[in-house]
């Protein structure tokens, strides 16, 4: 790989702009189908109207016409509606003013690209993945894009796909039994037949290239314990009961897999509503469970995190965005408060492993009747917010 670093700088470069493009296609897609991104609009208007009209981004003009696109009138506050005006300082334009010659749908699919990778990097399991080059981040990518295909109804590929995501299978362990029984249940048996074909090509080739890989890959696995911390996270809670802490631990797995089961015989012949929250879900319990897990493995958790923010804004409204915004910040600065707490040497503490799983098994169980509640009033509750 040293003998041309121009070439894999090319090609890291390459991999990045594909991967920026893809999660920017899904957050327009989104976008497209979800109207809304209010909080960005104001900002993106008063950066439009001071750029092409030499209007002041405070003035009420600008707050009135951001008021029509979001409700169709000026803002009644009586009747809780933000009057959205533009209360950033003035030199915040060099962050909005490069999206105001796009249009908007596609300005707010970028921004939140932007958002996105930022908090996904700086946060304490990205910037862990990345500094240890863990292809737990690639795991996370290939599993978010598999389920995001499978939403759009693209099932042959999202199966394929899948099936690279099993190059860490205790991230996806889990998952690809419940995508199984979940598209036998609603008959979409493409993409188990995506799965199983690309399965069976990718071992056919390893295997005529080296044919004993599997046993050898078997026995490095069972020299893992000499080495490598295999504790799940239910397991560590486990241990502040050290009286019980066997018979404990064992109750905490038994309870969540039941949990799981009842979720997945939920969702049978569900819509891809159930189907997303509950392989959200599904994940969550993954890495609560999971005998060989690493904090690098939580970067799959973020759609999970995505979903409960959504959910916070369309159930709080304003008061939403202020809590999601003090959730971020607890995130990012509280996990990094918490390793530099219960650092050990050079070795971070197994309480890194609790905060994120056990909030976000908490936040999904919190969100589940939205997330499933009918499609119609979902959309009634979005109408009413946009008149």
């Amino acid at each position: 790989m040293n003998r041309n670093p121009a070439l894999n700088f090319s090609i890291f470069v390459i991999v990045i702009a594909i991967t920026l493009g893809a999660l920017t296609w899904v957050n327009y897609r989104f976008s497209v189908q979800n109207p809304g991104g209010n909080d960005f609009l104001a900002k993106w208007m008063g950066a439009e109207k001071w750029l092409k009209e030499g209007l002041s981004p405070y003035d009420p003009r600008v707050s009135r016409e951001t008021q029509a696109l979001i409700y169709g009138h000026p803002a009644d506050p009586s009747k809780g509606e933000d009057i959205n005006h533009f209360v950033y300082p003035m030199y915040s334009m060099v962050f909005f003013a490069p999206f105001v010659y796009m249009d908007f749908t596609l300005a707010r699919a970028i921004w939140m690209t932007a958002l996105l990778v930022l908090f996904s990097v700086i946060w304490y399991h990205g910037a862990r993945t990345i500094i240890l080059g863990q292809p737990s981040m690639l795991v996370a990518f290939l599993t978010i894009l598999s389920l995001n295909l499978i939403k759009q109804k693209q099932d042959t590929a999202a199966g394929a796909i899948l099936v690279f995501a099993t190059i860490k299978p205790q991230m996806v362990f889990l998952l690809v039994p419940f995508v199984f029984l979940w598209a036998y249940s609603v008959r979409r048996f493409r993409i188990i037949t995506g799965f199983l074909i690309t399965f069976a090509i990718a071992m056919a080739i390893t295997l005529a290239l080296v044919p004993s890989w599997p046993m050898q890959m078997i026995g490095q696995m069972l020299e893992y314990p000499s080495y490598v911390f295999t504790i799940s996270p239910l397991a560590t809670i486990a241990e502040f009961f050290p009286g019980i802490q066997p018979l404990f631990g064992q109750a905490l797995h038994a309870v969540a897999y039941l949990y799981l089961l009842v979720q997945w015989i939920n969702a049978w012949q569900k819509d891809e509503r159930w189907f997303l929250w509950t392989a959200l879900m599904t994940l969550v319990v993954t890495h609560l469970t999971a005998f060989r897990t690493a904090s690098t493995n939580f970067v799959v958790l973020l759609p999970a995190l995505l979903l409960v923010f959504r959910i916070m804004e369309q159930r709080w409204k304003g008061i939403g965005k202020g809590v999601v915004v003090g959730m971020m910040l607890v995130l990012l600065a509280g996990l990094w408060w918490l390793f530099v707490l219960t650092i050990v040497g050079n070795q971070e503490s197994q309480a890194m492993f609790l905060p994120v799983p056990l909030f976000l098994f908490a936040a999904l169980w919190w969100s589940r009747w939205y997330a499933l509640r009918p499609q119609k009033l979902m959309l009634e509750e979005m109408a009413t917010r946009f008149r």
